[in-house]
This record gives structure tokens, sequence and C-alpha cells, in this order.
């Protein structure tokens, strides 16, 4: 089925639509129009049925060609982020976390609550090492894309599941005829001279530390460029068509050494006092150990000490930090390879098959700072002859030992039960009699950066066929299957088994260092680590320690599906005051998904040092059959009112889970059309739509892994009071030792007894195009949506605020403390926040858009057009806590720790162009986001509020003969500085060097070029 040209006006107001549309070369319009003439069929995103006169009663936003080639933008989740419903997601300008796809998060509910459609067909699953299940925008190729068509709003009973958020059609110009060339060029430009961060990493180079360094002046980078070639045709006498096409696009790394404002990370006290902050796993090393402490009135309590390693020195106390923000990506480098080709031919009315392939291979770096031991050694054998006597007698403390000590300290005892048992072995072994506690941080500067080298090749095919069945029957049947072959090569990391052996040192019989396991045979080839003697680290000591990890995966997804239509009108089934007829679509479809993720060992038992968890291998996929209906009835036409007309659906579904389960699943909709004049169309829907869980919700084995940024119950001496902390089973007097670079554990993974969510849409809407002003129209759409039972974890961070704000036991009992208290120092501390149904999400707002174009004179069109999203709640429950509403604030409960972002309550993209018969065109762009409050009402300068922030971007187009189109722009024309915060409030994967990049512009201006060939 073509299924996806919109429009909001009767078939013979089509022509005008269209001419504005040509005359406006940036319509985000509420309604586009057909590609077909006035008189066609007109298929609106949304609905199935194929119908004259079709109309869109869901609010939809379209972009053009026009719209892509006048961003000057390569990717096309940039594109989809500027506008004012979308939220920002996985993008190019993430490292930490980054997944090397692209997705589109309508609403802010999340990009698996975000179907994406090709030409009205899904698009698979671009990642299998995620739990968020969405498609990868990579796959698209810009060049090719007609237009977008954005849906917001429920929308499983016309396409299934997961279109909870809304939609995203992406609809490729497949009838394309000649040969055509799309070439774009652009880089960015940016002058640093920021004002707040400079002297901040100033106050650290006066300290005497390195690696604070950072540019001034003018700088010019990030330099990207995309070719599609594309080639159409038809034959036959027109009976047939095929176009084709060829892509390629690359974009060279931005570091955030690169700009001042990023060369830290900005760290704020509680007095509200900054700094730059940095990592205690640093270059010179940093120790930790254990004590013992005998509490007044009987028990033991915890303590921690750290100190700083030096040259056969430990100086208790000293911190040193370490400048972790240089080496990460802001832009990270990319490079991409697609292809396609779609054809169909007519062999009679009946009989119309077609088919379409599309190909893409698409590779990224993710690069962050080096890797090291992060703690994960926890002893160090006290007869180790790197060790100095000062070094030993600090460290080796009595009640820090672990041989000869268990049962005699109690923290001892807990410390040695948390370890892992081959490590019990080692260090209660009788020839190893002095060991004592020692926990590791130091970084392994001298082997360079992780990379993670990620790399998707995904291929999706189309075959089938439509046809007319008489003169009231239509149908359209395919087969469809998509698949995407995902590698992750984890390089530079280091191994924590033989960072074990590297540490346990003893003397040969020459008495030179050597490694215990290269001394008794179990590793010959063991090289000694000298953390403590303050020699170099040799090549020969990284290369014995360097690890690298590989995850291969694979997502694929079938699709049956066939669609028949009915034009009910043709045998006079009508409402007496409307002069269309009842048209009807019924369909069913069966589709299938799958999922395999394959780690190496190092990843499957967690050896890398950097990664904070293992990762394990994955496998699952489900069925589900579908049968759906829809109905169009036009109750009164031209009559007492103009239209009035009713719009119906329904699907139902059954799942099949590969462990075995069954769930059905029932979606509607229902909707109302009524102009009581030609000038004003209202408009009503009410939409039932469901997620499913997907398969790593269902099937990830459960590991922990950090997952939470704050732990109410560290840092001060626990008192009576102090109930919730109590309660998790931290000791009466202990002090428990924060993470200083708050990160903490979660036992994370899938749950297969995960049952659908649902959720409910409600939209009202109002369409003006007054008579007496050509070309106008205005818009505004009211929306309500509401999640429940959502698929989520509660959030480690809310279990805990749980737990000790309001003493709720349940959430205490989610609490595993390890035996020094902590949720990170070790593996055996965690929260349990694995996925449930509970909670929800509820939003509701107003859209805005408006369109206007006119002639001045025989000097040219200027057209005028505005699309906008007012916020007016964004509520948020989490099943623990109060619901809390999100709108027009920011941080880690709105969303979740890991995909948290900016909520502004209002936002607008407003854009003119003047056109002139000459080919000479010029486009100025305004984008507005307004202000956001941080949600834990900090009082910091930096934090407490992210204020407005306004872009301008300017374009020129210029003809050059028929068939070349020259173009110069730049976005964020006035080099606007990113809105920084501190770390404490940039704790989530989508905060990335101090800003959130996927709301703000973060790299400066972008200076862009390129040609549109046509022949």
């Amino acid at each position: 089925m073509k299924n996806q040209t919109l429009t909001a006006l009767k078939a013979g107001a089509a022509p005008l639509v269209l001419g504005f549309a040509l005359f406006s070369s940036a319509a985000y319009a509420q309604d586009a129009a057909s590609d077909e003439g006035a008189g066609d069929a007109i298929i609106v995103t949304g609905t199935r049925i194929v119908a004259p006169n079709q109309t869109s009663i869901a609010p939809i936003t379209t972009m053009t060609s026009d719209d892509i080639s006048l961003s000057g933008t390569t990717r096309t989740e940039d594109l989809l982020n500027s506008l004012p419903q979308v939220v920002a997601s996985q993008s190019s300008s993430l490292a930490n976390g980054a997944t090397g796809t692209a997705t589109v998060n309508l609403r802010g509910l999340g990009s698996s609550r975000t179907l994406v459609l090709i030409n009205g067909r899904r698009l698979m699953t671009g990642d299998p090492n995620t739990t968020t299940s969405a498609a990868d925008l990579n796959f698209i190729p810009a060049a090719l894309v007609k237009r977008v068509d954005v849906l917001t709003g429920g929308a499983s009973a016309t396409y299934g599941a997961d279109a909870v958020a809304g939609v995203v059609n992406f609809v490729m110009d497949t009838d394309f005829e000649g040969f055509k060339i799309d070439a774009n060029y652009g880089f960015y430009n940016h002058d640093n001279r920021n004002n707040f961060i400079t002297p901040l990493l100033d106050a650290r180079q006066a300290s005497g530390f390195s690696g604070f360094d950072y540019p001034t002046g003018n700088v010019t980078d990030g330099g990207q460029y995309d070719i599609t070639a594309a080639f159409g045709t038809s034959f036959d006498d027109g009976r047939g068509h095929a176009t084709a096409y060829v892509g390629y696009r690359k974009a060279n790394p931005v570091l955030q050494s690169k700009r001042d404002y990023s060369s830290c990370t900005i760290s704020a006290s509680a007095s509200g006092a900054f700094s730059c902050g940095g990592s205690l796993t640093n270059q010179i090393g940093t120790g930790i150990y254990y004590d013992s402490t005998p509490i007044a009135g009987g028990g033991v309590g915890t303590t921690s000490t750290i100190g700083g390693l030096g040259a056969g020195t430990f100086t208790r106390g000293l911190v040193q930090r370490y400048n972790y923000a240089p080496l990460n990506y802001f832009q990270r480098p990319d490079e991409r390879y697609t292809a396609g080709v779609f054809a169909d031919y007519e062999i009679n009315e009946a009989i119309h098959p077609y088919m379409e392939f599309m190909f893409m291979d698409d590779r990224t770096l993710a690069q962050i700072a080096p890797s090291g031991d992060f703690g994960n050694t926890l002893t160090i054998n006290c007869d180790n002859p790197l060790m100095s006597d000062a070094q030993r007698s600090a460290i080796c403390t009595d009640r820090n030992m672990v041989v000869g000590y268990l049962g005699t300290f109690p923290l001892v005892q807990k410390l040695y039960d948390g370890l892992d048992p081959a490590v019990q072995a080692t260090v209660t072994d009788p020839a190893n009699p002095n060991t004592a506690f020692f926990q590791l941080l130091r970084r392994n500067v001298e082997g360079g950066p992780r990379v993670s080298d990620l790399q998707h090749t995904s291929f999706r095919t189309v075959i089938g066929s439509r046809g007319e069945l008489g003169k009231a029957w239509s149908y359209d049947a395919y087969y469809q299957y998509g698949r995407t072959n995902y590698t992750q090569v984890y390089s530079n990391e280091f191994s924590v088994a033989r960072l074990r052996n590297a540490l346990d040192v003893v003397t040969d019989g020459s008495g030179n260092p050597i490694c215990r396991a290269a001394l008794n045979g179990t590793d010959p080839n063991c090289v000694p680590y000298d953390i403590f003697s303050g020699n170099p680290i040799t090549a020969d000591q990284i290369g014995y320690l360097g690890a690298t990890g590989i995850i291969k995966g694979q997502t694929s997804q079938q699709v049956f599906s066939a669609t028949f239509t009915g034009l009910l009108g043709e045998y006079g089934i009508q409402s007496p005051l409307a002069s269309d007829g009842i048209n009807i679509a019924i369909g069913a479809e069966y589709r299938r998904d799958a999922l395999e993720l394959t780690a190496d060992n190092a990843f499957n038992t967690g050896d890398l040092t950097g990664q904070g968890a293992p990762t394990k291998d994955t496998a699952g996929n489900y069925k589900v059959t579908e049968f759906f209906g829809e109905i169009d009835i036009p109750l009164i036409q031209d009559g007492l009112v103009y239209n009035l007309s009713f719009n119906g659906g329904y699907r139902y579904s059954h799942y099949k889970i590969s462990n075995g389960r069954t769930f059905n699943t029932d979606t509607f909709k229902l909707g109302v059309d009524f102009a009581p004049v030609s000038d004003i169309r209202i408009r009503a829907g009410y939409n039932r739509a469901v997620r499913v869980p997907n398969i790593q919700e269902l099937f990830a084995p459960q590991i922990v892994a950090l997952d939470g940024v704050s732990d109410p119950c560290s840092g001060f001496t626990i008192t009576a009071a102090d109930v919730g902390c109590l309660a998790q089973g931290i000791p009466l007097g202990s002090k428990v030792t924060a993470n200083p670079a708050e990160q903490y554990n979660g036992l994370i993974g899938g749950n297969p007894d995960l049952n659908p969510e649902k959720a409910t849409t409600k939209t009202l809407g109002v369409v003006i195009q007054p008579r007496w002003i050509p070309r106008l129209t205005i818009s505004v759409d009211w929306f309500d949506i509401k999640v429940k039972n959502a698929i989520q974890g509660y959030g480690a961070d809310a279990i805990l605020n749980s737990c000790v704000d309001d003493e709720n036991l349940q959430a205490c009992a989610l609490v595993t403390r390890n035996a020094a208290g902590s949720l990170w120092l070790s593996s055996d501390g965690y929260v349990i926040d694995t996925p449930v149904n509970v909670g929800g999400v509820k939003t509701r707002g107003f859209e805005f858009t408006g369109n206007w174009s006119t002639e001045i004179a025989s000097a040219g069109t200027l057209s005028l057009n505005l699309v906008g999203t007012l916020l007016d709640r964004y509520v948020v429950d989490d099943g623990l806590s109060t619901p809390y509403d999100c709108s027009g604030v920011y941080g880690p409960t709105c969303g979740g720790s890991s995909t948290a972002t900016p909520l502004p309550t209002w936002r607008h993209k407003a854009r003119a162009t003047f056109r002139t018969a000459g080919g000479f065109g010029a486009s100025v762009q305004w984008r507005h986001i307004s202000a956001v409050d941080y949600e834990a009402g900090v009082t910091n300068s930096l934090d407490s509020k992210i204020a407005a922030q306004d872009y301008f971007d300017l374009t020129m187009t210029y003809d050059i003969g028929d068939h070349l189109q020259w173009r110069l722009g730049a976005t964020n024309l006035f080099d606007k500085q990113p809105p920084l915060v501190s770390s404490s409030a940039c704790a989530s994967v989508l905060c990335n060097g101090n800003t959130y990049p996927g709301t703000y512009d973060p790299l400066g201006r972008y200076i862009f070029t390129g040609v549109t060939m046509n022949f």
C-alpha cells in the first residue's frame, strides 16, 4: 500500500495546498497535500483507508525534502530533534553510553514508544544491545526522503504495538525519474570564550594538576559530508518504474578538549562553590583500605581510609583528580554506506507487484577516558617486594588483614565473605598469609583512551502486490524481512583477572620481583604491575594487562500483511445526508521479532575493568497474529454543515513469547471530523494503544551494573534518626563513603513476567483556513496521553529516596549493602531495579501550527510558518514516590537516570522564506526553547535553572539553470554557547560535555553548503 499522503482539505482544495507547499521551501504543515491529482484517492498517515476527500483526524506535522536541504544536516535525527514535539534521544553527540544508533523520542515518552515507518511499513529494531528497542534512523537516506509525517498520539489500532507516543513515517521518493546527485558538506566553527569554566580550569592548573588545559580563540572542526546518487526511470509505456540509489556519509570527530566549556567536568559543592571535577582513578594511584572500629555501646562500625600513592609513599587523605573529560568524543566519527532500489510493475488492474530493498552499513567509534583499575581489585599481598616499608606500614594494619583475623574483626569477615571464591582461595592460602584489603584506583593513561567500535549492518526488503478488485475493492499484500547485524569491539580495556595476578608480586630465587602466578606456573606470561615504586609503567605491563571485548548480535523482523479496502459508496451504502459513501479497511498481519546477543568471555565474565558490569548472552523472540478493521463514515456533507464524519478502528493481537507465555491485546480508535463551514474544521480523537515488552526487557540476564547517581545514606555518621538507612542494614554510628564519581550499583536485567503496558490518547483540535486570507492555515490541537502499568524499573534513586524520605520498608527491602555499607565499592552492594509493570506517565499540552504564503508583486514569494508545542504537564509515577510533574524541569526523576533530559514548557520553530523569480532564495529560522528548573530545587547558581535558549539559522539558495541548485547556510548563526550544568545535574547518558547536546546546540555555529543536480 502506498499509504502516506496527507491532507487537511477536500480534494477540490488540494491544488491550493499543493501550490502553497511549493511556494514555501520550509513548509512545516499540520497537513500536507497529496502527491496525486485532485481527483485521485488520497492516503492519510494514521489510517489504512484509501478514500477521496480523506482528512487527518490526528494532529500531524509534515517535513518536506526542502526542509531537509535547508537544514544542512546530514543526519536525520538532528532534523527530528529540532521539532518541538521530539525530545532528545540517542544521537551522534553521545560518547559514554552511546549505542551507535540514532533514535527518535516523541513527547518524551521514550524511543521504544515511538514507531518508525518507511512508506507506511515498520522499520526493524536497530540495536540488540540495549533495553530501548527502537529503529535506527541512520538507516534513512535523507536525500531520498520525499517527506516525513510525524503523527503524535496513539496509533496502535492502525499500525500495531509500540505506537504509543506516535508514528514517524518516512515517505521515500519512489516515483523519481532522471538522475540526481545530492552532495552536502558542513563543519563547526566556534569561538572559545566561556567565562564560567575557564577560571575553574585555571585554578586546577595553579594547584599543580595536569590535564586541565583548554583551547582559546576560534576553532573549526567536525567536518562532515554526505553524497547520494539516485536514478529513476519508467518503462513499458509507464506500466513499470524503478528507482535506485547509493550514498556515502562521513563525519569527523570532535573531542571535548576542543571546547573550553567541556574541557573538564563541572563539580558543585554543597555550599554552591564550583570546581573542575575529576576521578580518583588517576595516573598516580589512589588506595582505599578498611578498618573495623568499635562503637561505643557495642558493635563494630565501618571506616574506609583513602590515600594517594607516590614513589614509595602512601599519603592518607591525599586526593588527586584525573580530568577524564578531554578525551571523550563530543561528536563521534561516523562512516555510513547506503544503497537501495524500489520497483513496481502493473501487470493489470488487479495485479501490481512491487518491491523495496534498502541496505545500510554504519560504523562509529565511541571514545572515553582510559581504563584502569577502578577498584576492581580488593586485596594486596603485604610481602609484595615492590611495596615500600612506609606503604606497607600504612596499608597492612592489624584490623585490615585477612588471614588470621577472620572472625576477630567482623568487618574483615564480611569483606572476605563478599569476595569472589577464587580470590578467597588466594588470600587464605597458607603460603600467602599476609593479605590486606586494599582497593586500588589507578588510571591506565599510558595505554590511551577506551574505544568502542560499533558497527551496524542492516537490510530490509519488501515484496508485495496491490491492485483493484472491481470498482469498490482494492488490496495490498506484502512480505517484509528486516535484519540488523551488530558488532562491538571494545579495546584498550584492562583485565580484572590479569590485574589480580599482576598485583600479587613475590620474589623469585634470585630476589627479583615476579608474579606469584608466573612462579607457580598458573600464568607464565604474567608481568608485575609496579604501582608502588613510582617508576614508569612499561609497555610489557600494559601489554599483559590490556584486554579487548567483543559482542555480536542481531535483530530480525518478519511481517506478512494483507489489507482489503472497500469503497462501499459504490454499492450505495452511505448516509442520505452525505455525497460520499462509507469506506472500510479490513486485514490481517503476522509478525515475528527475534533477537540474539552473544558476548565473548571477557564481557560475559565481567573481566573488563571499565565496563561496570558483565554483558551476558541474550536470546528470545515473540510472534503476533493480528486482525484489524477500520471504518470511515461521512455523515453530513454540504448540507446543514459542511462536513461531519466518523472514523473508527479496532485491532486484536495474539502474542506468543518464546518462553511459552501468551497474551492478547485489544486496541481501538474513535475519531470525529466536524466542519460547520469550509473555513473551520474541528477534529477529535480517542485512541487505545499498547506497548509489549521487548526481548531485552523479557530475557536479558540480571546483572549488577551502574544504575544510580546518589546515595542518601553516605557521607555522614548514621544516627538513630536515620530510620531508612538503618533499615538497609547500615550499623548505627558508621559512616558510608560516598562515590566521588556519583555512580552506584543496581541489579538490572529482564523480567520474563512482564505484561503489555496500555495507553490512552485524547486529541481535540481546530483547523482554520479563512477564504478571505488565501494560503493561510492555522491549527491548534490539544493532546492528552496516559500510559498505565508502564514497563519500567522503580529507579535506583527513587528506591533509595523512598526508603530514606518516606521510611518505605518495601523500598528498603530492595537495597542490598555490602560489608562496608557501600553501593559502589564492590558488586555485592546494589539496588534491585529490574523492570516491572508499575506506575506510568501522563503528558498533556497544546500544539500550534501556522502557514501562510503570498506573492509580493513580481519580486517573488514570501512564506511564513510556525510549529510550537506547549507542554502543560508531564507527570511521572515510578510506583513508589508521589507522582512528579516534570513539565518545565529536568533531572533524574523525569525520565529515569539513564534517559533524563530537559522538558521545556514551550518550544517552537518559526521560518520565513523568500524566493525570487530569478531563482534566489533566503530562509531564516528561529528556534526557541523555554527555561527549565532542576527538579530537586538545588540552589547553586548553575544548576537551579537552565535559561531560555534562542537559535537563529540562515540558508540561501540559488537555482543555477534548470538542473543545479546551490545552497549555503549556517545553523546557530551567532555561535551561541550551550547552557552548562554541573556533574550532579548531568548524570544521564543524554548529558555530555556539561550540557544536553540533543536539546541544545553543543558545538557552536554549523556552516554548510550543498548542491543538488537533476538531469
